[in-house]
């Protein structure tokens, strides 16, 4: 009779260890998924940012402007800012994983780029990279 309480206790002993290791490994493994799950959604997860368009477009036809242009010639320079404005914006937003926003859609908290992108019309604009 004192063999089979012996018995149950060492039984009953392993199974609550073995329980314990389970509960253990399931505590780590909730744990790192947590915190991949946190990284993976912060390094694909797009940043908003914000440009203003308006600013930057008047710059441009200010620059325009002041040039003795025929019409021609001004055509052809409004298609090739437009051509720069396009890929400048695109090419930002896929370097940086941003969504790019118009200035007025935001009220606060997204970075104003603007300056970024004007800086890379420009370089496209006078001959740079494409």
């Amino acid at each position: 009779m004192e063999n089979n309480a012996v018995q149950t206790n060492k039984t009953t002993l392993f199974t609550f260890h073995q329980l314990l290791v389970i509960l253990a490994l399931m505590a780590c493994t909730l744990a790192t998924s947590s915190v991949l799950t946190r990284v993976i959604l912060e390094r694909t997860t797009p940043r908003l940012v914000a440009f203003d368009m308006k600013k930057t477009l008047d710059s441009f036809m200010d620059s325009v402007s002041q040039k003795p242009l025929t019409e021609a010639q001004s055509k052809a320079l409004s298609e090739r800012f437009n051509d720069a404005l396009e890929k400048s914006l695109a090419d930002y937003q896929r370097q940086h994983h941003v969504v790019i926003l118009v200035s007025p859609a935001v009220v606060q908290g997204a970075p104003d780029v603007t300056r970024k992108i004007q800086t890379e019309i420009a370089r496209r604009m006078k001959g740079g990279r494409e």
